[in-house]
């Protein structure tokens, strides 16, 4: 979980107006006036009209810039920020908000030049090095904008922003108990600031400290009640916590965050009711995947119970998985990305948990709720020849996902596992991370099957000619965990949600079996260890028939 970092914008302030003519002076004060109290609708014009008689009034320039980069009509803001600029070549804080809206407009690197401008010009204004190191952070140069951060913090001690936005660059270096340290200077300053008590709770979850985590999160929700992005990672704690009933209630504010916008960006707003477990019997429901590739398969299992309550199901799901999706009874599959078919009723699928009441003891685990193409089946373990254990491997997950640099141990992590002796592995990584083959080459006990799967069902037909599943906690994981095939899961040491923290198995897969990370970083060692000595028993048993 990634806490939001919160860039602060400058404000307009009035300054004297020495190079306009009297009558200019008077429509620069009278928009400033109203640019203060908010009142922006009276305030552009005024500027606009001070500009017409000196179009190189540096503040004129300046404020209407604020006011159009407020309302996020960046590209008209630009030419207002150059021109002031322009008037004053020393103006720090037209650099460092032209940067900005240069960020927000995707040319980073021209961003970059400015906020650099604005910290030669201002170095001892926090605000230029704190943009800078924002720009820095988001581009993957966390050292650098850890160090921005810090000049920002030593040149003003009490600059909360500061504080707020080095945060997340903490938590992506891997630093958690420095954000924690960061979070709680800054509530020092700004104990009424929520968005530092929903950091601080992130960063303690990272330290697995749920019991703090929950009441930083609660603290947040006390002071701003709306706060989608706290109830969101409340209830993903909780559930982590094992709260279940609380906790699927809060995950359901995931619906007011941005990241959730994408499924109505391509279709938008469904005109048809949120089912929400209301009787429904004979109608159609529309039931979509919502978030990873995994998480569609691990919330598959609901869709029975659905059917058994009347319900005629659509389900509409990625490309990757449709084909796995489609060996379900009863139901109709679409394509996100294409037309969907119209129904009665629609449902986000992991919400189908909170309809059921799903709590940790009810989980419905029955398995295997989905099923391998027999022929599939039969041609793909003709390829895998060799004898001893058989066991597939992936190493890797999306990238795209956040924190995948965390739960990903990569190839370099999992090689040990191939000197376990009576083993032959079957490689399963499919597409990133097939990247750590040319550092690491595969030994001549893997056989690598990456490049010829062509989707999920592929790799669920090979896990049927499989004694073992190892994979990290990606969609493999969930793969083998509804066929009922015997998986180990790498997981972080700060996991998903529902793993928990202490469990070695998971009431989600009975055929799961977890192996924790030590400490929360990118050694492995210790998971990967316990793994090969288990991996060589299982070896032995396999050997002596």
């Amino acid at each position: 979980m990634k806490p939001p970092s919160s860039a602060k914008r400058a404000k307009a302030v009035p300054v004297p107006a020495t190079t306009l003519p009297s009558l200019d002076v008077q429509i620069f004060e009278k928009a400033v006036e109203f640019h203060r109290i908010g009142d922006e609708a009276k305030a552009e014009p005024l500027y606009r009209a001070a500009l017409v008689l000196n179009h190189l009034h540096a503040e004129s320039n300046y404020n209407l810039g604020l006011i159009l980069h407020g309302q996020n009509r960046f590209a008209e803001a630009v030419p207002y920020y150059r021109d002031a600029i322009f008037a004053r070549m020393d103006y720090a804080d037209a650099y460092g908000n032209l940067g900005s809206v240069m960020k927000e407009l995707g040319k980073v690197q021209e961003a970059m030049i400015f906020y650099r401008q604005a910290v030669a010009y201002a170095p001892l204004n926090p605000q230029s090095h704190s943009n800078m190191a924002i720009a820095l952070n988001e581009q993957g140069l966390g050292d650098e904008a850890l160090t921005a951060f810090r000049r920002a913090i030593v040149v003003d001690p009490s600059y909360v922003w500061g504080y707020l936005n080095m945060t997340p660059c903490l938590l992506d270096l891997g630093m958690p108990q420095a954000s924690v340290d960061t979070c709680r200077r800054g509530i020092a300053l700004r104990p009424d600031m929520a968005i530092l008590r929903h950091n601080l709770g992130a960063s303690l979850k990272t330290l697995n400290q749920l019991d703090e985590s929950i009441a930083s999160f609660r603290s947040a929700i006390a002071l701003q009640a709306d706060f989608g992005e706290a109830h969101f990672a409340l209830g993903q704690t909780l559930l982590m916590r094992g709260d279940y009933t609380e906790g699927w209630a809060e995950y359901d504010w995931r619906w007011t965050l941005p990241d959730y916008a994408w499924l109505r960006n391509i279709h938008g707003e469904f005109a048809q009711p949120r089912w929400r477990g209301e009787e429904a019997r004979g109608k159609s429901i529309l039931i979509y995947a919502e978030q990873g590739l995994g998480d569609a398969i691990q919330y598959a299992r609901y869709i029975p119970r659905v059917q058994e309550l009347g319900l005629k199901v659509v389900v509409a799901v990625h490309p990757p998985v449709k084909p796995l999706f489609s060996t379900m009874p009863g139901i109709t599959v679409a394509v996100l990305d294409q037309e969907l078919p119209a129904c009665d009723l629609h449902c986000p699928m992991m919400g189908l948990p909170e309809i059921f009441g799903t709590t940790i003891d009810t989980v419905p685990a029955e398995v295997p709720y989905l099923s391998v193409d027999p022929e599939k089946a039969r041609l793909w373990r003709n390829r895998i020849s060799g004898s001893g254990l058989r066991v597939g491997l992936v190493w890797a997950g999306n990238p795209t996902q956040k924190g995948d640099r965390w739960r990903s141990p990569r190839l370099a992590s999992v090689m040990p596992l191939f000197d376990v002796p009576g083993v032959q592995f079957v490689a399963l990584q499919k597409g990133p991370g097939r990247e750590d083959l040319a550092a690491h080459p595969l030994p001549g006990n893997v056989l690598d099957l990456g490049e010829e799967i062509v989707d999920f069902s592929d790799t669920a037909a090979i896990m049927a000619g499989l004694d073992l599943v190892i994979t990290s906690c990606t969609a493999p994981l969930h793969l083998a965990g509804a066929l009922g095939a015997p998986v180990w899961g790498m997981i972080p040491h700060s996991p998903h949600f529902l793993w928990g923290l202490e469990r070695l198995d998971s009431p989600w897969y009975p055929s799961l079996r977890l192996y924790r990370q030590d400490q929360h970083g990118k050694d492995w060692s210790g998971a990967i260890g316990r793994m090969a000595s288990d991996l060589a028993h299982l070896a032995e048993m396999k050997k002596a028939g």
